[in-house]
């Protein structure tokens, strides 16, 4: 996911846009003729950029919302962190465990990291976006289905 990025909302305005360019994109990029298909960096890349951000709206909308989300992975780590200490706790004086503690501990850092990183970017999404790819979800769903 792209979302951490500092990127412009995407809007209501926007979405019809970003799926027209992508559409054409598509067309070109399957005509077979390479010459006929430049790529204009900058234009392409903004656009790329905009059509990445909605997907990654877009799946995140999918899956409940930026709210739901965020306490799913609040609760995975609660419930990942919860089982590692109890790991912990029951090697904790093992000399023979040392190896397996350390990367218990290695293994909890990494998962605190990752949940903060996931749900900072799902922090990113402003409600107007969700509700902007929520009134065009046949739409988009039309676009990415061809």
């Amino acid at each position: 996911m792209h979302l951490l990025a500092k990127k412009s909302l995407i809007s209501e305005t926007a979405i019809p846009v970003i799926l027209q360019w992508w559409q054409q994109r598509k067309r070109l990029a399957t005509s077979g003729n390479v010459l006929s298909n430049p790529v204009v960096k900058n234009v392409d890349s903004t656009y790329l950029d905009k059509y990445q951000r909605l997907i990654d709206i877009y799946t995140v909308v999918k899956s409940g919302g930026a709210a739901a989300q965020i306490q799913a992975a609040n609760d995975h780590w609660k419930r990942e962190r919860d089982a590692i200490t109890r790991r912990l706790d029951q090697i904790s004086n093992k000399p023979e465990a040392t190896d397996e503690y350390l990367r218990l501990l290695h293994e909890a850092k990494e998962l605190e990291s990752s949940t903060h990183w996931r749900i900072e970017q799902l922090k990113e999404i402003h409600p107007e976006e969700e509700n902007a790819v929520l009134g065009y979800l046949p739409e988009i769903e039309q676009v990415l289905i061809r």
